[in-house]
């Protein structure tokens, strides 16, 4: 005999397919989402609804509304779906307690060098880190941890913990000799030293002419002599001896406490943003996540 809920559950495929449209406040985009036709996405909603026997969905031009009983069932099927996500998510990574996002400037300069360190304190904890400028993480419920730079409030995020940043222009240690004393006029003007600018990583990254702005130069306009698509590509270069780099000096404070990176004596800009350690809002921390924020708070952000 089937069991019950076999009997009483309309399909996956048309609750997969409410879920999205419900979401989405869409057919159209549910099914983009979905990968499949607007009106199949309508077939499964209806035969959904004949199967209830009430209307799930207000339909108005192109938008549709949940309507209070859609609400009910939305939030129970969502429930059950994340619950499953989160389920499945664990059994896939059974070895890893801990998945930290950071973007991938942050990994190579601040995460990567220390991350042994943590590893010998809590060998137990298995980490997994995921290195992205496109931040997921508030939507992706297997991490744990993200480290973004930016300024309050993070949505569906709660912070534990920040590093202050300046941001200045740094180079190479040869290439600092050359430049001892320049002017911020003269560095613009340069012919012979290029100046080294990547796409942003985050949304209130300042490029050079930003970064001239803030600090009180009217109207600047500079053309960078060479661009990166990520920002430690260009801090490789500067480092390498390919021109000056603005340089956030949290970020890269290895490189400058190694000589790798020397600091021009230049305008020095405090912005408001940081790097903020974040947390997901949604349920309580789990042990592993509390030791790894407590190292990471004692080590990275000191």
């Amino acid at each position: 005999m089937p069991h019950p809920i076999r009997r009483s559950v309309p399909s996956l495929t048309a609750l997969v397919a409410f879920e999205a449209a419900g979401r989405r406040e869409s057919f159209t985009r549910a099914a983009a989402e979905l990968g499949v036709s607007q009106a199949a996405v309508s077939r499964q909603i209806a035969a959904l609804e004949a199967d209830l026997g009430l209307a799930l969905f207000e339909r108005a031009n192109r938008r549709v509304r949940l309507t209070v009983g859609g609400k009910s069932l939305h939030d129970a099927v969502k429930c059950g779906f994340d619950g499953i996500a989160d389920t499945i998510a664990a059994l896939r990574t059974t070895h890893i307690d801990l998945t930290v996002s950071v973007s991938v400037a942050f990994a190579h300069f601040r995460l990567l060098p220390i991350l042994s360190s943590f590893r010998a304190t809590a060998p137990q904890i298995g980490v997994r880190v995921i290195s992205e400028d496109d931040w997921r993480a508030p939507r992706d419920r297997t991490i744990d941890m993200a480290i973004r730079y930016g300024r309050p409030p993070f949505d569906g995020m709660s912070i534990v913990g920040s590093l202050k940043e300046a941001i200045v222009p740094v180079c190479a240690p040869e290439i600092a000799s050359r430049l001892n004393g320049i002017s911020i006029d003269d560095l613009m003007h340069q012919t012979d030293v290029a100046l080294i600018e990547s796409d942003a990583p985050e949304p209130s990254w300042l490029n050079w002419s930003q970064w001239l702005s803030q600090i009180g130069v009217s109207k600047p306009s500079v053309q960078a002599g060479l661009n990166f698509t990520s920002y430690s590509d260009a801090a490789y270069a500067a480092m390498a001896g390919q021109g000056v780099l603005l340089g956030w000096t949290g970020l890269l404070d290895r490189p400058l406490a190694d000589g790798r990176l020397v600091e021009l004596d230049l305008a020095r800009l405090r912005p408001e943003e940081r790097h903020y350690a974040l947390v997901p809002e949604r349920g309580r921390p789990s042990h592993s996540v509390d030791a790894f924020v407590r190292w990471f708070s004692e080590g990275a952000f000191q």
